[in-house]
This record gives structure tokens, sequence and C-alpha cells, in this order.
């Protein structure tokens, strides 16, 4: 088998005289490709068509434009060329003029040695490729510079909170963009892992849209790019999918990878976890589509160090998160508790209760309901819903919640919280068909609960459920501990409520002793008075 043919470099001779010209072309032609044109405007169109010319050899004096004019117009447009002029003159100015104005390597007179010229061009086609060599190390410098500072300003706007009201999720679309249009990647792909696994969101650039997907893989992004990355804390180089073990097995994951590679038509990837104090936090994936692609060791490079910047990125931006969380989270709890304090009727503080709540996790709906383990029923005692401009509002009134009851026995859900006292999430119940058993007889039923008991001396007296109607939601854990903070508040409620019926009730029986007691008393003096009178 032979080798590919390694192409000869190109060089550009220019003299308006064809002798020359055919001189210069058989002195050079066996170890160059030789490009020849009689003129300056003629050489220009050519170095405009051809490209990547290593030497251009020019007489200096011609018609309709000079040797030093010419060199002088391809030093401004084509730096990397080396060039060398020809004169049959010696004239101090124009030897000047062309150092000056033309950059030119070589001054040599007319008639020249072909030994000397071959080595003097020679010279020059060392002198470009290092030249070559250099300007491409710096265009990479520049380049990881320039990626490394988004990065890092990126980082700067999280610290500061600059980015608007969801800063994470705004750093992690910035990361792909950047990373994907500096490196001029098909496809560039996040996506974070939390909670022991990867999130269902992730963030998306494709090149060939033209535009940047704002990356929500239940939305605007197809879903089988979100199969096209996997969870790894190692780097992972796959240069051609068709050569790749990877891909190549009958286990059901290469199958199922080989599978998604060929639908999104992916030939190469480079697979880069992110990775913050030991803990793998997002991983990123660059696909390049349609033909293999040889990735280099500077590009990996660039990519690990791009990583290391974003994973501190994403880290302080989800440390800002879980700070505003909790902040968010203690306002909340300070509103229902003088929501407590200032009133005394239940039906007012449930329904601050899940209005509070279902605003602040942004759910489709909110019930708190009151029930015992000895009880037979769920019994509804607050209510809320969004408000949906294109729907009927809710029409619901306090006999309509009363009645609004769930059987406990028999229910996985609620024997759950009785036996653990913790939180039931049930991310989509598409899935998890088993468990759709428990939910309140509302216009709509839930694709997504969250479900959190009301504790009072350990023991679950009631629940606060979360609902979202149309789509899975996964339930992140500052809104669990929210919805938790929110039911301990909501169980001091329910017995401050208790207590307050129990107490007037008691009252009530008191005063209505105190009259019969008083009635009585009346009649006995009217039965001493009658004889006596």
């Amino acid at each position: 088998m032979k080798s590919p043919a390694i192409p000869k470099p190109k060089i550009l001779v220019v003299d308006d005289e064809p002798d020359n010209l055919d001189l210069l072309y058989r002195t050079f032609y066996r170890e160059y490709r030789v490009l020849r044109a009689e003129s300056g405007p003629a050489a220009l169109e050519i170095l405009e068509q051809e490209g990547d010319v290593a030497v251009i050899i020019s007489d200096q004096r011609m018609p309709m434009m000079s040797g030093t004019e010419f060199l002088s117009l391809t030093a401004t447009r084509y730096p990397d060329i080396i060039r060398i002029i020809l004169t049959g003159y010696t004239d101090v100015e124009d030897l000047v003029e062309a150092i000056n104005a033309g950059k030119v390597f070589k001054y040599v007179t007319k008639p020249w040695d072909a030994e000397e010229l071959k080595l003097l061009v020679r010279q020059a086609w060392d002198t470009h490729n290092v030249l070559k060599v250099r300007t491409e190390e710096l265009t990479r410098s520049l380049r990881r510079e320039s990626l490394l500072n988004t990065v890092t300003n990126t980082i700067r706007n999280a610290q500061y909170g600059r980015l608007g009201t969801s800063p994470l999720k705004q750093i992690l679309q910035i990361i792909v963009n950047t990373v994907g249009h500096m490196l001029e990647i098909d496809v560039c792909i996040l996506r974070p892992f939390q909670e022991g696994r990867l999130a269902k969101q992730w963030f998306i650039y494709q090149k060939s849209r033209g535009v940047d997907l704002p990356g929500t893989s239940l939305a605007n992004s197809s879903p089988i790019w979100g199969e096209t990355i996997w969870e790894t804390e190692d780097i992972e180089i796959i240069n051609d999918v068709a050569l790749d073990d990877r891909f190549l097995g009958e286990l059901p994951d290469q199958q199922s990878r080989r599978l998604t590679y060929q639908q999104a038509d992916i030939r190469s990837s480079l697979i880069v976890p992110l990775i913050s104090q030991q803990s793998l936090i997002a991983v990123m994936a660059l696909h390049q589509c349609r033909e293999p692609y040889q990735w280099e060791d500077d590009e990996i490079q660039l990519v690990v160090m791009v990583a290391d910047q974003a994973a501190l990125a994403l880290s302080q931006a989800r440390a800002f998160e879980q700070l505003r969380a909790l902040a968010t989270q203690q306002a909340l709890v300070n509103t229902i508790t003088t929501a407590i304090r200032s009133s005394l009727d239940p039906q007012e503080i449930f329904t601050a209760i899940t209005q509070q709540l279902g605003e602040a996790i942004d759910v489709d709906a909110c019930a708190l309901s009151l029930w015992r383990d000895e009880d037979e029923f769920v019994q509804c005692v607050g209510l809320y819903e969004k408000m949906d401009v294109e729907k009927t509002p809710p029409e619901y009134s306090l006999h309509s919640l009363s009645q609004s009851l769930v059987p406990i026995a028999g229910n996985p859900v609620l024997q759950q919280l009785l036996i653990t006292t913790q939180p039931v999430a049930i991310d989509d119940l598409e899935v998890k068909p088993q468990l759709n058993g428990f939910d309140l007889p509302l216009r709509t039923p839930a694709r997504a609960l969250l479900i959190v008991p009301l504790l009072a001396d350990g023991k679950v007296i009631g629940s606060i459920t979360l609902r979202q109607l149309h789509q899975p939601r996964i339930w992140q854990e500052t809104e669990v501990n929210l919805a938790q903070a929110v039911a301990s508040q909501a169980s001091i409620a329910v017995q401050q409520s208790r207590l307050y019926q129990k107490t007037r009730q008691q009252a009530e029986r008191l005063m209505e002793l105190d009259r019969q007691k008083t009635e009585f008393f009346q009649n006995i003096s009217h039965e001493f008075r009658t004889p006596l009178t």
C-alpha cells in the first residue's frame, strides 16, 4: 500500500519576460509547485485563487506595477509569504524601498546563480514554515486566552449576580455557546450531574442551525441529544465512531449508544467531565457530525482547561442559588408565620399557606389536607391553583373542599408517609402507574406529585401536596426542603387551630352552663316567692 504523496510547496514567480519565467520554472519545478505570472495584477489574482503560497520571487522592473509595489501589497494581505526580489539594477533607493515597503527577505541581482537561488529559496521555505508554526501557536494561544477570559467573566458575573434571576442556567448556556463557537464544533452539550444522576435538562449549542438553543430536553431541543452524553469521570476521545470499540460491541449499552449516534449523525466526540472538589458536577460533550475528526492534543488541553473553569463557575453558581433558595425559604416561612399570628380563622391560614407555597415553588396546584392514621379519608382544607387565562377559574367553596375526600387505606403513597414520615416525590406518574391512585378529585389529573407530611409529636396529622399537571418534574432538594419548612409551620397552625376550636367549644359550654345555672336559680327563686306571696 502506497503512502499518500506529500504535496509540493507552492512558489510564485513574477516576471514580464517569458524567458525568465521559463528559466525559473525549470530551476524549481522538481521540488516545488511553480505558479507563474507576467505582471503584478495577474500575480494577485493567482494568490487569491491558490492560497497557501510559501515564497514569491518577483522582478523589480515591470510595466503596470513594479516589484516593490506588488510585494508591498502582498505584505499586507499575505504576511506569512516570504518575498524575494530580482533586479538587474543596484539602485540604493529601490533596495531601501523594497526592504521597507515590501518586507523583502532577500535582494538578488541579475544574472543569478541557479544553485545559490535554490539555496536561498530553501532558506525562505524553512523560514515560512517557522513563521507558519509560530502563527498557529499564537492563534491557539489567543483563542485559548479569549475562551478562558469569557469563562472567567462568567464566573465573575455569577459571583456578583449580574446575570438576572437564574444565573446557573445562563452560565451553562454561555459556556456551551462559547466553547462551540470558539472551537467551531458542530454540537456542544453540557448536562449537569446532581443527586447522583445526570439531570433531565441540558444546554446545547448547534452550529448547523446558526442559533443558540436554550437547551431544555422537554421543549426546544430534540431528546436524542441528551442520550449522546453519559456519566463519566474520565476524558473520552472518540475520533471515529465507526472504528471505536465503545460502539462496536453487542452489549445493550453499546447498541443503544450506536443507534443514538447514528440517528444524530455524529462521527467524532470528545466527552469531558466537569469536576469540582473531587465531585462530578456536569459532563460536556463536543460532537463533530458527518465526517470523522481527529482531536488534536492542544484542542483536548484547551477543552480540559475550559472544563476546569466551567466547573468552578458552576459550583459558584450553585452556591449562589442555594443561598438564594435559603433566603426565599426564610422569607416564605416568615410570611406564613405572620399570617398564622395575625388570624385565628383556620380557613384564612390554610389558604395563605397553600397560595404562598404554590407561588414560591411555581407549581400548578398546592393542597393542604388533614388526616390521621385512624381516619378513613383525607380531608382537603386548603387549595391553591395557578390561574390560566384560557380556562375557567376554579370555583371551590368551603363546602366542596370539605367533601374532597381521598381514602387512606390501601393507598401506597399515604402508607409510605405514615411509615417513613418523610416526603414522597414522584417525578412522573406515567412511569409509576402503581402510585397513580393518590390525588384529589380535582379538574385535571397530576403528572408529577410531591407530598410532604405534617407532623405533631412524630405522628402524621396531615399533608401538603404539590401538583404538576402536564409535564414531568424533577423535584429539587431545595424545593423539598422549602415544602418541609412550610409543613412545619402548617403543623403549628393546625395545632393552634385545633386548640382555638377546643378552647372556643369549652368557652361555649361554660357559657351554656352559666345560662342554665342562671335559669335554674331564677326558676327556684320564682317557686320560693310564689307560696310566700
